[in-house]
């Protein structure tokens, strides 16, 4: 008797799958890895066109005796390094700080490690101006800053889709002088590690 067996999270990706493809007035017969089929289906969905005509497309491109299904493996590859390069582009630490520095209100971005990674002027000003005995010229050395859930639990939360930002309590600690507010957080576009970044709201 036939069982099914699950596969494991990602086994699915490597299971071959032959398909008969139209191309044209014609039919072809392609045996690819289930990865390769969902990545040209991605591919045709944005650009609005057939599996079948990104089959011909890429056939139109063989040379004589060329190999298809090495061709559509080729075509799937170079789609996702394209999508890579565009998400690397959109995420980082330059991408993190800029947007910390456009931010017109006190804001910062605060990592896994709890390390202010990011900070704007308006964050810095903020803080002088309500804490004493801090020098005008004092950068965000010696600023600890806490939040007041688990920061492992803020990240999960803002991960869950449609969470939108959330709204938390913060401590910054210079010395003996504490600072207490409320921030609505963000996760910080970063691939690398996890990150939020901090919207000091008003008093």
């Amino acid at each position: 008797m036939d069982t099914d067996v699950a596969l494991p999270q990602d086994d699915w990706a490597f299971v071959p799958r032959f398909r008969v493809i139209r191309v044209g007035e014609e039919r072809r017969g392609i045996r690819l890895e289930e990865i390769y089929w969902a990545t040209l289906k991605d591919i045709a969905d944005s650009r609005g066109v057939s599996v079948g005509e990104i089959v011909e497309a890429c056939e139109r491109r063989l040379e004589r005796g060329g190999n298809l299904s090495s061709a559509l493996r080729v075509e799937a590859a170079m789609h996702l390094r394209r999508a890579h390069e565009a998400a690397r582009l959109r995420t980082g630490l330059k991408m993190v700080a800029n947007q910390v520095q456009a931010c017109p209100a006190p804001c910062f971005a605060l990592s896994d490690d709890r390390k202010l990674i990011a900070h704007n002027l308006t964050f810095m000003s903020f803080v002088q101006s309500r804490l004493l005995r801090l020098p005008q010229r004092s950068t965000v050395q010696g600023v600890r800053l806490s939040l007041d859930v688990p920061f492992a639990d803020l990240v999960e939360k803002l991960k869950m889709e449609d969470s939108g930002p959330a709204t938390i309590g913060f401590v910054i600690g210079v010395d003996e002088q504490v600072i207490r507010g409320r921030l609505n957080a963000v996760l910080a576009p970063l691939v690398d590690r996890d990150a939020i970044v901090g919207f000091i709201l008003p008093a």
